[in-house]
């Protein structure tokens, strides 16, 4: 019989905390967390309180727990070594200078989309969004297109906290995904005064799991004489985003591009 390598169980515990927190995506008080992850709440404090000097968890007014900017910190150094953000660069550049609206690209979070990159447009009265930015799940383009290819599991904290208990506002934003996977983008046609641009419509990019790891959008439209056609701001955003994607070891064969 293989004998198992005996490691350190104070590490163990460790990530077994953050990977709790990281599941259930909201504050919560200790008692709740010592609940989640089975562990007494005088041994959990000791290691919340360390996690929160390294800024792995957070603490609010309130005295709950979250996960904290640390952990975006390091779940974006570990996307930038697998060159998420740097292989788009050129992409965006690209569609940035034949559309002449602004670009960015979102991360998936628990928080929601999050804007890693962002090049302004380059028209004289420029705007961009703010890299940084999170993006609302039901209002914004990107977040229809994460919703459209992720797991209900993995944003159902967001629209809880987003629509509440409107039923009617959760039918219509789930009914809005099924056009989203079926023409491969989402759009955001209204102006919202939380989101930069009039307009906005998000791509997916997949990696080589098919899964969806990044949205790249187009943002502006705010002069409609001198923007470009939706029709021809979708396809060219829709080619940028299967390029990528084929870059990620995504088979394009899979992706429409009409």
């Amino acid at each position: 019989m293989e004998k198992k390598s005996k490691g350190i169980q104070s590490v163990e515990y460790a990530f077994e905390i953050i990977e709790s927190f990281l599941e259930i995506g909201r504050p919560v008080t200790l008692g709740e967390a010592a609940a989640h992850t089975g562990i007494a709440k005088s041994k959990l404090h000791k290691y919340l309180t360390s996690f929160v000097r390294l800024g792995v968890i957070k603490q609010d007014f309130s005295g709950r727990y979250s996960s904290g900017p640390k952990l975006l910190e390091l779940g974006l150094g570990i996307l930038g070594k697998m060159d998420i953000i740097s292989v788009a660069e050129s992409d965006l550049q690209l569609l940035r200078a034949e559309s002449g609206e602004a670009v960015a690209l979102a991360l998936w979070t628990a928080k929601g989309p999050f804007v890693a990159r962002s090049l302004p447009s380059p028209k004289p009265a420029a705007f961009a969004m703010r890299v940084g930015f999170y993006a609302p799940v039901t209002a914004s383009a990107t977040g229809l297109c994460f919703a459209a290819f992720l797991p209900e599991t993995s944003y159902a904290h967001l629209l809880d906290e987003e629509l509440g208990n409107n039923e009617i506002a959760r039918k219509c934003f789930i009914d809005s995904l099924t056009k989203v996977t079926s023409c491969g983008y989402a759009e955001r046609l209204l102006p919202n005064k939380s989101i930069p641009g009039a307009k906005a419509f998000a791509s997916p990019i997949f990696d080589g799991s098919g899964d969806i790891v990044a949205s790249m959008l187009l943002i502006g439209f705010e002069d409609e004489i001198n923007s470009i056609p939706h029709d021809t701001a979708i396809q060219m955003l829709k080619k940028a985003s299967i390029k990528l994607s084929s870059c990620l070891g995504y088979k394009t064969s899979t992706l429409k591009d009409n």
